[in-house]
């Protein structure tokens, strides 16, 4: 099979991750590269000769209730559940980032040179820019949004204007994970991955296989919705983050150069390429304009109220007859925009049958043997036997084994460690659910998704007493 291995340094990739470049984070996967941008991702395997065409298929699903969240913001909130954690845009923390440091100067995250006149060493020494030795990089301090991960200002700024930049040898590179895919793509719509694989023979035969799995749906309960009142108890939980996987099947890859009357060593059969797209936490995060970010854990209901009607003035321009599906209102009506977000992982798993033999104790059906061999006996004290041997493969993928062509707001660093290691999924369906908590009930059942962004009003009371409730008949 064909494979390409390149690593990279951590402090690499935590500097184009901080700086929101995506063309510095551009990682050639062992699988031949990998494109990433949230439209989601594709596993696909090709060559020159297809072999049997097989099935495709797409699934998803959501996910499982857990536990409930809690809010912090300027407005009344009230948690039904416990644990959460929160966080607030327009918090400011110092960070740093690290960058290569070369002979004409330091790479910027958009790739241009900084230009240097020197540097630095870490013995204390100066040299000239032109005789800086390999492998330094540079360390710049940031400000940073703690809670979007935005850079709002670095030392990269003023640095052309150094006498010269202290360096340091770059963190120690790491390996690639190994997966089956050369070209691994994440964008809006799925993930998708493409791989060549190559046998190495002087026919270079090989095969075609491709699976393709959409984002998933995080599920969203809501009342009332789509309108609620300043400073009435609002409530919603995130049902579930949801999971997909989509599939692809090839009946038979003659790599020994069989048939499937007649298979050689080498020879696969019943190929089968499947995506799966996981959420890897028990919570998701929501972000409710005016209000902020709540991390909020699965399941339980969360009640909360807002201070500010959705006007303009408060940030509500989004309008009912714009974003559409709101035909219940009219259609001037200012909202708040939303989101929502999970971290995910994705994982790809190669499954097939190959063609071979292992050794069996003792003649075979001729009395034969022709393996084992026996130094005492002088003879063999086996037999071969052919047939199909199964063999399953699954590994994750994170954004390290990728190339990465999406803001990093969209990657996620659990750890903390400065390096992206699952997804940021963001996908919405909002459910309306009445004073019961239920979602089935006819009488206020209804389904709105517009993909990343959902939409929520919030009006001034105006008198309306007892507002809202259960409707009842006339």
């Amino acid at each position: 099979m064909k494979r390409n291995f390149v690593v990279l340094t951590a402090a690499f990739l935590m500097a184009a991750f901080l700086l929101g470049r995506s063309d510095v984070l551009t990682v050639l996967a062992d699988c031949g590269g990998t494109g990433v941008d949230m439209s989601g991702a594709t596993c696909s395997q090709s060559g020159s000769t297809p072999g049997t065409p097989g099935d495709s298929s797409t699934e998803t699903g959501n996910g499982q209730p857990g536990n409930s969240g809690n809010s912090n913001s300027n407005n009344t909130s009230n948690n039904n559940g416990d644990g959460g954690a929160t966080c607030t845009p327009g918090t400011l923390v110092s960070s740093s980032i690290t960058l290569s440091a070369g002979t004409s100067g330091i790479t910027g995250s958009d790739g241009s040179i900084i230009p240097v006149n020197a540097y630095g060493l870490p013995d204390g020494s100066f040299v000239s820019s032109d005789s800086v030795p390999p492998s330094m990089c540079y360390t710049a301090a940031v400000t940073m949004d703690s809670c979007t991960g935005q850079i709002l200002g670095s030392d990269l700024d003023y640095i052309s204007g150094f006498a010269a930049a202290s360096v340091n040898e770059c963190p120690t590179a790491y390996d690639l994970p190994d997966h089956p895919c050369d070209d691994f793509v994440v964008s809006d719509g799925g993930v998708t991955c493409v791989s060549d694989l190559v046998d190495g023979s002087s026919s270079g035969s090989s095969w075609e296989i491709s699976a393709h799995a959409p984002w998933p749906g995080i599920e969203i309960h809501a009342r009332p919705f789509p309108v609620t009142l300043v400073d009435w108890d609002t409530v919603m939980r995130v049902a579930g983050n949801g999971s997909s996987s989509g599939s692809d099947s090839l009946g038979y890859a003659p790599w020994g150069g069989g048939n499937q009357g007649n298979p050689a060593p080498g020879d696969w059969s019943n190929v089968r390429l499947r995506l799966d797209i996981k959420s890897v936490t028990d919570w998701a995060d929501v972000f409710l304009e005016n209000i902020g970010l709540i991390r909020m854990p699965i399941g339980h209901l969360h009640t909360f109220q807002w201070n500010l009607p959705s006007h303009p003035a408060a940030g509500g321009n989004d309008l009912s007859g714009v974003v559409g599906q709101l035909e219940e209102l009219e259609p001037d009506v200012p909202l708040y925009a939303n989101w929502t977000r999970a971290p995910y992982m994705v994982y790809c798993t190669l499954d097939y049958y190959e063609w071979g033999s292992s050794c069996v104790d003792g003649p075979d059906g001729d009395g034969s043997t022709n393996c084992r061999w026996n130094e005492s006996l002088d003879a063999y004290t086996g037999h071969r036997e052919w047939g199909w041997e199964h063999h399953s493969q699954t590994v994750p993928i994170p954004p390290t084994a990728a190339r990465v062509d999406l803001p990093p707001s969209r990657l996620a660093d659990l750890n903390g460690d400065g390096v992206p290691d699952a997804y940021w999924g963001g996908t919405s369906t909002v459910r309306r659910m009445d004073d019961a908590g239920r979602v089935d009930n006819p009488e206020w059942a209804h389904t709105y998704s517009w993909g990343y962004w959902w939409y929520w009003g919030v009006r001034e009371a105006q008198g309306q007493i007892g507002w809202p409730g259960i409707p009842v008949d006339p």
